[in-house]
């Protein structure tokens, strides 16, 4: 199946809330049907949305069932994003180099120094989310 691009309305909404030094909340599905929610970086480009997935629960959930929800919230009022998608996890040359980007351009250049480390298949992996669907409440896009 084909992948689309990001639509314009997803795009604003994750420039007005997904500012540089922000967590976002991913929620996977646990092995007994509940969900899992941690703390993660998020960037996008046209294509996709990126996560550094680094947990081995997250990770586990994430290969035995792909789905995802992703939350973001503006501090101050009630604005939020909600998307709902699949996420590959991915390792490898380019998966590191986008892993890279992703947290520089979330963290800066120093977290980057700090948090260099090799993407595997046991440790940190690189989630690319292609999303099905998602609400914006709260922004006058």
């Amino acid at each position: 199946m084909a992948r689309v691009h990001l639509d314009a309305e997803l795009v604003s909404a994750l420039e007005t809330l997904n500012t540089p030094g922000k967590w976002v909340h991913l929620a996977t599905v646990s092995p007994d049907g509940g969900p899992h929610v941690t703390p993660v970086v998020l960037g996008y480009d046209k294509d996709a949305l990126y996560l550094s997935v680094t947990g081995k629960q997250k990770n586990k959930n994430i290969e035995r069932d792909p789905r995802v929800c992703i939350s973001i919230s503006r501090e101050g009022d009630l604005a939020h994003l909600t998307i709902w998608g699949e996420c590959e996890l991915s390792v490898g040359p380019a998966a590191q180099e986008k892993w890279e980007w992703l947290i520089r351009s979330t963290l800066g250049g120093e977290a980057l120094a700090g948090m260099q480390r090799t993407l595997s298949n046991e440790g940190t992996q690189l989630g690319v989310v292609h999303p099905s669907r998602y609400r914006i409440y709260g922004l006058n896009s």
